[in-house]
This record gives structure tokens, C-alpha cells and sequence, in this order.
């Protein structure tokens, strides 16, 4: 007997897809979603261009299935906006009618467990997956209640669990207190240029800490600010002494060789209109009268200060393991991910997400069983994924479940 339904924590593209899978199966299914429309992540950053083009952002299975109900999508090799991700696929996604009556909106997930049974109950033992999963929800208005499930996919990614600001992964002294005047995302400097700097942005003090793409992102979109209002100044803290901004030679997208290629100028070139800082970690924030005063240390000297009027935090992300908290998950040490999938990601020689594969349906399995982790929160702190994996990731979990009662994961 297969099991009856089907939990799908978080309505992105993997969630959706998942969803969409789900419904192919003939299963009965919900996907919970926290924000008031779908893709409420992607939403937040929607006026950042992806790396990759259209041809690599629609699944097979959703462009069949959007093809059969008369919806046309774009393809080739212009890369989207988060926004016209959105709108031109994700939602009218959402709304097919396989799908649109089975996602809750403004529904989070808190917590799950399993019914009647603690995480140190029934050890690794399959006999755990014959009780249901209890789910604790909460609604736009803070009402909760409780659901059940006999499968759960975690597709709730990453971006808005961001990595504290302070030196070695660890909230600054003050960190804490400021956290309202800390921005952790992309903000979006375009706008506000193209309409006068609305903000206040310009003539101000920033201090940009990071040196991913989210951060080359800003920084790009900083010096543009600083290109409008000269008084502005920009302080740009970057960890690593040498940085690389992970380009790739020879790279088959070219938006990202740009991007960091265009990064790794400002920051190293003498010509530059930041104030850069390489090396160098925040060891702690406090307000004064003057601004938010920062300790910026390097290796090898002492800790200086500098007074800034903003922060911008871009120094990664990583999923929220706080949901499965009573369930037997099996969490790799280095990078959070799960234990099977993250020991396949080490021991792969890849380190760019275009050469990267699914690495088979026993990765994804955890001692809990009927539970996995999809999509970006699966890799952990890994950067690598790509939406390509996630859908095969999809494809193999319900290639199991359509097959058989799922069982748990041997003990690792």
C-alpha cells in the first residue's frame, strides 16, 4: 500500500515541482507555504537577474504540463529576473488546477514530529515510519494547528536563514541588538537610483560585508551609487585576504563571469571607489550618536573602527534544521546538509554548480523514515546546487515512492 499524503514544506520552484509530482502520482498532498503568494523567497530578491538563461530554469515536467494547459513559456538563453521567474512561471504554475487547491498560503511549518514519538524514540528503526508525521502550522494571524502526513519533503532552501554578520560565523558583540539596521539581502540600489535615491542612500556611509554573488551583486550595484553621489562612501569587508570571487575560466554562463569578474576589480584594483578591506572580520557593532560603530578585524593587526550610517550582511545562508528538530536526521558536520548527500557532494572533484549531478535517490534518504530535505537546503552549506538536481532529486524521490512503502535509511 503506498502511502495516503504528502507534506511539501515550502512553495519554490523545487516545492512547486515537488507538488506537481505529487499530483502525477495520484497522492494526496499540501504545500505549505509562509508567505502570502508563492515563491515568497525568490519574491524578496525579485529584481536580481539570474546567472542561468530560461532554457535552464523550466523542468521538463512543468513545461509539459504548463504546454498542456495552453500556457506558453519563454526559453533560450536570456536569463530572467527573479521577478519574471515569478510571474512567468511560478505562478501561473500555482495556479493550474492540479495544484491550486492544495497550497496553503501564509501557512508556516514550526515544527515536525512524529506523532506519539520523540527523536530518541524507536532508534533507526522502520517501525517509526508506521506512525504520521504531526505537523505544527501557524496562520497570517498567529492561530496555530496541527496536520498529518505519511511523507514530508523539506523545500524551504535557504535564503532567508541568513549567517550572522560577526567574525567566524558567530553574532558580533551588538549583532543582536541592531539586527533591524542590519539589511541580510540584495536591496535593490537600481530603483532607488533611477528614482533620485529615495532612500537616502546616497551621501551615506555603507559598509558591505560579503564576497559571494550577493554581495558582488550589491557591490555593483554600490558603485553605481557611488558613481551618482561621490560623497558616498562604501567600506567592503571581505574575510578572505585573497579572495578569487569564484570566477571560472572559460565560464559557459556569462552573466556570472561578469559579475565577478567586474567584483573582483573593485575590490583589487587600486582605482577602485571603495574603501576595501581584505582579511578582514566584524568583531563588534554598537550604536553611538554618530552612527553604528563597527570593529573590524584583520589576522594581522589590531582591531580598527569605522562609523557607518548602513550595513549590508551578505555572508551566506543556510537551511533552518530547527524544523525537524524531533526527527532523526543525520546532519553532515561541516556543511549542515544531509549526512549521505553532503559526504557525496566532498567527495565529488566539482566545484562548480554547472558540472554538477544528482548523486541518486540513497543520498536523499535519512534515518527518518518517509522524510527528505530537496532542493538548496539539501547541499547545506555546499553552493553548488542547481535547479537541475533539484528536479532530479524530485524524480527520484517519487520513483521510490511510487514503487514501494518507503522504509528507513540504514543507519549511517
Amino acid at each position: 500500500m503506498k502511502p495516503r499524503h504528502v507534506a511539501i514544506l515550502g512553495a519554490g520552484p523545487i516545492g512547486l515541482e515537488a507538488a506537481l509530482a505529487a499530483a502525477e502520482h495520484g497522492l494526496s498532498l499540501r504545500c505549505y507555504e509562509a508567505a502570502a503568494a508563492v515563491a515568497g523567497n525568490i519574491r524578496s530578491w525579485g529584481h536580481v537577474q539570474l546567472f542561468t538563461p530560461w532554457s535552464m530554469n523550466v523542468s521538463p515536467r512543468v513545461r509539459a504540463a504548463l504546454d498542456a494547459a495552453g500556457q506558453s513559456l519563454p526559453d533560450g538563453d536570456a536569463c530572467p529576473t527573479g521577478a519574471e521567474m515569478v510571474d512567468r512561471l511560478l505562478e501561473p504554475l500555482a495556479a493550474l488546477p492540479t495544484l491550486a487547491p492544495h497550497i496553503c498560503l501564509q501557512t508556516r511549518v514550526v515544527e515536525v514530529g512524529r506523532d506519539g514519538l520523540l527523536k530518541n524514540d524507536a532508534i533507526g528503526m522502520p517501525s517509526r515510519g508506521d506512525r504520521p508525521f504531526r505537523l505544527l502550522l501557524e496562520d497570517a494571524q498567529g492561530a496555530e494547528r496541527v496536520e498529518y502526513a505519511d511523507i514530508v519533503l523539506d523545500c524551504t532552501g535557504t535564503y532567508h536563514h541568513p549567517n550572522a554578520l560577526g567574525a567566524s560565523g558567530v553574532h558580533a558583540p551588538g549583532e543582536r541588538g541592531l539586527s533591524e539596521d542590519i539589511i541580510r539581502g540584495i536591496p535593490d540600489l537600481d530603483a532607488l537610483a533611477f528614482e533620485g535615491d529615495a532612500s537616502g542612500w546616497g551621501g551615506q556611509r555603507i559598509l558591505l560585508v560579503g564576497a559571494g554573488h550577493s554581495a558582488q551583486t550589491t557591490a555593483r550595484d554600490l558603485e553605481g551609487l557611488v558613481r551618482q553621489r561621490p560623497d558616498t562612501i562604501v567600506v567592503w569587508a571581505i574575510r578572505n585576504a585573497s579572495p578569487t570571487f569564484g570566477v571560472v575560466e572559460d565560464d559557459e554562463l556569462p552573466s556570472r563571469d561578469v559579475l565577478a569578474r567586474h567584483a573582483r576589480r573593485l575590490a583589487l584594483e587600486e582605482t577602485s571607489p571603495f574603501d576595501v578591506r581584505l582579511g578582514c572580520t566584524v568583531e563588534a557593532v554598537e550604536r553611538s550618536a554618530t552612527g553604528i560603530v563597527v570593529s573590524l578585524r584583520r589576522e594581522s593587526t589590531d582591531v580598527e573602527t569605522v562609523v557607518v550610517d548602513r550595513i549590508v550582511s551578505l555572508t551566506g545562508s543556510v537551511g533552518d534544521a530547527r524544523l525537524y528538530r524531533q526527527l532523526q536526521v543525520h546532519e553532515c558536520w561541516a556543511t549542515s546538509g544531509p549526512m549521505r548527500l553532503a559526504a557525496a557532494l566532498l567527495a565529488s572533484p566539482s566545484t562548480d554548480c554547472l558540472t554538477q549531478g544528482s548523486h541518486g535517490a540513497d543520498t536523499l534518504r535519512n534515518p527518518e523514515p518517509n522524510f527528505f530535505i530537496l532542493g538548496s537546503k539539501s547541499y547545506g552549506r555546499n553552493t553548488t546546487f542547481l535547479l537541475r538536481v533539484g528536479w532530479q532529486q524530485v524524480e527520484e524521490v517519487f520513483s521510490l515512492i511510487g514503487a514501494t512503502v518507503l522504509v528507513a535509511g540504514d543507519n549511517p
